[in-house]
């Protein structure tokens, strides 16, 4: 009996272990099939805010995600306060909010799918079981959400009041007028727009008034008091130049220093609007622009008609952190590093172009070479556009061998370095860009550059032949940002210096240095194979009446210009022999024109002479039209 016992007990373990075996091998095989069935498409359990992204394939996905988010940004985020019922609107366009698709797309698919075998396993594993919610990756203008919050706490927030400082008849007093108030809590109302944005949630969020009470000890309050008075006694702050001094006196402090709570403390502070206030009539005192040396010819030689002046600028930053070091070290007692009575001010100078010894320690003698181009009846906004060119190439000073770009010295070409729209030639189209007109500037240094014998490296003629550098055709320069550029480069063995003059609706370059003897023959320019304008072109334009028409171009008769340029130095070197070949496309007249004018079809005299509009006598008219 025991052995047939002990028999029946281990066959009972056998069986068991090939039941648990099988069990394993049936779960593996159900897991690995799990697995290729969401091979191609998201696993389980992964959400989106509510949205169940379950069984999608990565383009389903893709266009999920982006009909959800397109819709999201289209409607508006909804804040409404509890306490007043009023409701505020948060457009997503306000705060720039852009969604990257992509990148939540690819975080979503991730998940199961990742490089390391046992972590993808896992994750797959976990996905039957747990939900996953994703955040969707987007960026956002969070300034500009802090600012519509802000606002919103403007107008419903009426602040607690609590133990501060003034100052009158002076010294700092206590103000001990405290009482209970109620504000919202704006860091809590940005998490939540920032979670409902996140999740791409479109539900409105309600949100309360917290009270709060005054918080800040008597204790506290009177030793920043003692504190306050403290900065007072010490006396006035003297700020120092090298050759001037100015007083900050006891009412001025006064005015520098408030107060702010901060839990059951107060804290003093600096009142920054008054002191960037104090600091910027402070500078007007101390800041200079620079001057550049400007010069005069008498008898061909180079004289200074105007000194340099080096130039001096308040650095206002550092002003307000020294003010602020100074007025609040003198609340600690002992000695500090930091002098609260005097402070020696940051002052950046900066050093001319061109400098009055400069005219003579670089050779800069007498005029080697100078061009006026005439700008008449230029629009106003061209006029402005070359005034600030003309202004960026003035005292230029070119080392021997150095090149001159155009383009670098212009710098940044828009609205933020002080240019305005005006009419530019691009793709043999006359429209409006910021810096029109520069071209005037370009072809006025080409010209100088030219009879001042330099070497030219990069130039190019309009697409089309302008009035405005006519006569001569053929000696313009074109300038467009970054490609064409206008450049040359100085072959003198001297330094040269530009200098610009707008005198009327004149534009001189003048090119001063030493001159070494060179020639320089230009012949005058020969125009030939001309075309004539091709007809006028006619684009119909909704914003013009039926017949009106706006002429927008002026046509432009196309032809070749060339002239010859030789440089040679006084022992006959050629410096430089070229042809300047100059192609210029013949350009139509452009015309706006309104809509066609309609004419009511017409078909009574039953013959058809072309007065018939939009039908056909015998056609579309009964075959026999009526009598007139």
């Amino acid at each position: 009996m025991k052995i047939r016992s002990q028999f029946f007990k281990q066959k009972k373990v056998k069986i068991t272990i090939l039941l648990v075996g099988v069990l394993l091998v049936l779960s593996l095989l159900a897991f690995a099939g799990y697995s290729v069935a969401y091979g191609s498409k998201v696993f389980p359990n992964q959400y989106l805010d509510d949205l169940n992204l379950n069984g999608k394939t990565k383009v389903e996905l893709a266009t999920l995600i982006k009909k959800t988010t397109e819709d999201f940004q289209k409607s508006t985020i909804t804040l409404k306060n509890l306490d007043t019922s009023k409701i505020y609107a948060i457009n997503p366009a306000e705060i720039s909010l852009n969604y990257d698709v992509d990148e939540t797309v690819n975080q979503i698919w991730a998940v199961g799918r990742n490089k390391r075998a046992f972590q993808a396993l896992r994750q797959q594993f976990r996905a039957i079981f747990r939900k996953n919610k994703h955040a969707s990756v987007l960026t956002l203008n969070i300034e500009g959400l802090n600012k519509k919050v802000a606002a919103i706490a403007t107008e419903l927030d009426q602040p607690e009041k609590d133990y501060s400082i003034f100052y009158k008849d002076g010294k700092f007093n206590l103000l001990t007028d405290r009482t209970a108030g109620k504000r919202i809590d704006q860091g809590e109302i940005i998490a939540n727009v920032k979670t409902r944005i996140s999740n791409v949630k479109t539900a409105d969020y309600s949100f309360a008034l917290k009270n709060y009470s005054p918080q800040i000890t008597t204790e506290n309050a009177n030793k920043v008091l003692d504190q306050a008075n403290k900065i007072l006694t010490a006396g006035e702050l003297t700020l120092k130049t090298d050759n001037a001094s100015f007083t900050i006196d006891r009412d001025t402090i006064g005015g520098f220093i408030i107060s702010k709570g901060n839990g059951d403390d107060l804290n003093l502070v600096l009142n920054t609007d008054r002191v960037a206030a104090y600091i910027t009539a402070l500078a007007t005192s101390i800041n200079v622009d620079p001057k550049d040396a400007k010069l005069t010819t008498v008898n061909g030689k180079v004289s200074v008609f105007q000194l340099s002046q080096v130039g001096k600028n308040l650095d206002a930053t550092q002003t307000r952190q020294d003010i602020e070091s100074a007025l609040f070290t003198r609340i600690n007692d002992g000695t500090t590093a930091v002098d609260s009575k005097i402070i020696n001010l940051k002052i950046a100078v900066k050093q001319p172009d061109v400098s009055s010894d400069a005219i003579s320690q670089y050779g800069i003698n007498e005029i080697v070479g100078t061009a006026t181009t005439s700008f008449a009846k230029s629009p106003s906004n061209r006029i402005h556009n070359i005034t600030i060119g003309a202004s960026a190439i003035n005292g230029v000073l070119l080392k021997p061998g150095e090149e001159f770009s155009t383009l670098d010295r212009l710098g940044k070409i828009d609205g933020s370095t002080g240019y305005l729209p005006e009419l530019v030639i691009k793709d043999n189209k006359t429209i409006p860009e910021f810096g029109g007109g520069l071209c005037q500037v370009s072809t006025t240094l080409f010209r100088s550059a030219l009879n001042s014998g330099m070497k030219i490296t990069a130039r190019t003629n309009h697409a089309y032949r302008v009035s405005y550098y006519e006569p001569p055709a053929g000696m313009d320069a074109t300038i467009y940002n970054p490609a064409p550029d206008f450049k040359f480069i100085n072959n003198y063995s001297s330094y040269i210096l530009i200098q610009s003059q707008i005198t009327g609706t004149k534009l001189t370059f003048t090119f001063y240095g030493t001159k070494d003897g060179r020639s320089v023959i230009q012949s005058t320019p020969s125009v030939t194979n001309y075309v004539e304008p091709p007809p006028p072109v006619e684009t119909v334009s909704a914003a013009l009446q039926p017949g009106q028409r706006q002429l927008t171009g002026h046509a432009h008769q196309g032809a070749t210009a060339d002239f010859h340029y030789t440089v040679k130095s006084t022992s006959g070197e050629v410096l430089q022999d070229k042809n300047f070949h100059s192609v210029y496309v013949a350009i139509a007249e452009q015309w706006l024109v309104g809509p066609p004018v309609t004419v009511p079809a017409t078909c009574t005299d039953g013959v058809q002479s072309g007065d018939e509009i939009g039908v056909d006598c015998g056609g579309s008219c009964p075959t026999q039209c009526p009598a007139p």
